[in-house]
């Protein structure tokens, strides 16, 4: 298991700006937990400075607490792909580390497909396509997840995976064999199940092959009422193949699940796989990055109008510093991208190094009303003071993150799923508002657009406008100051 050593965590806590313990509460303010685990607990959260809602996995520091815990936080740092979960964060305390993270929209797979019943196997190529792309990806780095299962793997409405939860994942070398036994009882390999050591890339492609056959036939391929019963079976690797699947994909299942782990595939070798080279182009860009290391210079100029420096933003990006710049930038791009109808990154466009930036003239680009005057202080006021929350934000908790293999419950055969801490965010589920509507007098009142007075022309007066219009968008609370004759005031609505 990869690990920190204390010149590390020192050399980090210069970029993290570990040494104010208060930095989370004065940047982030908690709203509910949505799962809890063995290590961690996964709560719900809202960034003051951009009203986005946001995951935050708490990771508590025990006496041997660099084992599993930093392993994962230098994972996450190292991960950067469209079908993974984003960190955009971290800030260390005495006690424990908060991993900022990105909130995945949708569901997990796994009650996609408890509704459906099953996938036909199209859609079941187009997700799959996703998870092999994101697997492929780790694997590349020496990085293994451990726990791939549907509970771990969420979906959106338009069909975009992102991988959650890599607390068990490790990051090995080429030909290392690993002794740490740990999953899901019903996804791991046989080799798992029998105590041996284990090559680590081969665990995640048995646990593929389990995957895709949840999802083309509705059950996991292994189940058994005892752990002796389900051992037997899986490393007999004899399991039920419903004459409706294709001869490609039952071909594709068998070798996922080839019990001799040294006749496993690699997932190069899955990814050439006749039933996967259907729709070729449709394979994810695994070039994309989720964190850009160039920023998009419109953003950047109206970041600075709220306090923050130009070269600051750049290095943050460009060094993945992961400290509070470096998501804010993000999400702020978030917020950009969401406004122009993108769900997730924008498309190239003919000039690719400017995104067009929300402007307080659209008040659907950001999800927060205007709170404060362009006088009032920017960014030490901002990051200062308590804030609100308009988001609605979809409720899951009670689960719990799987551990070590002995101690993982045997699921029935009605398959009562194992549990994990995802990051997750459904809007199908219920919700709740946490904050007060803020808004202006006057022209909201009526539904007109709220304009600065005395604009200027030209890009200098474009980007005053946008700088403008986030000091007003963007801060915690209304000024104490009095205004000025002419301007409004900012009241919360009765």
């Amino acid at each position: 298991m990869n690990s920190y050593s204390e010149d590390k965590i020192l050399e980090l806590g210069s970029d993290f700006s570990f040494s104010d313990k208060q930095s989370f509460y004065s940047q982030y303010k908690f709203l509910k937990t949505i799962g809890h685990g063995g290590y961690a607990k996964v709560k719900l959260a809202h960034h003051c400075l951009t009203g986005t809602p946001v995951a935050v996995k708490v990771l508590r520091k025990r006496k041997l607490w660099c084992y599993p815990v930093m392993s994962e936080v230098d994972i996450m740092m190292t991960i950067n792909h469209p079908n993974i979960i984003s960190l955009l964060q971290v800030i260390e305390t005495e006690k424990r580390i908060y991993l900022v993270m990105e909130l995945a929209e949708g569901q997990q797979l796994y009650q996609y497909i408890r509704k459906v019943g099953h996938l036909l196997e199209d859609e079941a190529r187009g997700i799959f396509k996703q998870i092999l792309s994101a697997v492929s990806y780790c694997h590349d780095l020496g990085i293994i997840h451990r726990d791939l299962k549907p509970d771990n793997i969420m979906v959106d409405n338009n069909g975009k995976v992102k991988i959650i939860d890599f607390g068990l994942g490790t990051q090995v070398k080429p030909g290392q064999k690993l002794s740490y036994h740990c999953g899901t009882y019903s996804f791991g390999a046989p080799e798992l199940l029998l105590g041996r050591l284990y090559d680590g890339p081969k665990i995640d492609i048995w646990t593929l092959g389990v995957v895709l056959y949840f999802m083309v036939v509705g059950k996991v391929p292994f189940d058994a009422l005892t752990t002796a019963d389900l051992r037997r079976k899986v490393v007999a690797g004899k399991y039920a193949v419903p004459s409706s699947l294709s001869e490609e994909l039952r071909d594709l299942l068998s070798l996922l699940m080839t019990v001799n782990p040294n006749l496993r595939p690699t997932v190069a070798e899955v990814m050439a796989h006749p039933w996967l080279r259907v729709d070729v182009e449709d394979l994810p860009n695994r070039c994309e990055e989720m964190v850009p290391s160039l920023p998009d210079p419109a953003i950047v100029e109206a970041m600075e109008h709220i306090g923050f420096q130009a070269q600051d933003i750049k290095d943050s990006l460009h060094q993945r510093k992961f400290n509070q710049t470096m998501a804010s930038y993000c999400l702020f791009q978030g917020q950009a991208l969401q406004k122009h109808g993108c769900p997730t990154r924008a498309q190239p466009a003919p000039n690719p190094g400017v995104t067009p930036f929300p402007s307080l003239e659209d008040p659907t680009a950001f999800p927060l009303e205007p709170r404060r005057r362009g006088s009032e202080p920017a960014l030490g006021t901002l990051l200062g003071g308590p804030s609100t929350n308009g988001q609605q934000a979809g409720q899951r908790g009670g689960r719990h993150a799987t551990g070590p293999m002995q101690r993982t419950p045997i699921l029935d055969p009605a398959h009562q799923r194992p549990r994990s801490a995802p990051c997750i965010y459904s809007p199908s589920s219920s919700c709740e508002n946490t904050g007060d509507n803020i808004s202006s007098q006057g022209a909201a009142a009526e539904g007109k657009s709220v304009h600065s007075r005395g604009q200027h022309r030209g890009l200098k007066g474009w980007t005053r406008r946008v700088g403008n219009a986030l000091m007003r968008l963007c801060c915690c609370y209304p000024s104490r100051k009095k205004p000025r004759r002419g301007q409004n005031r900012v009241h919360a609505e009765k």
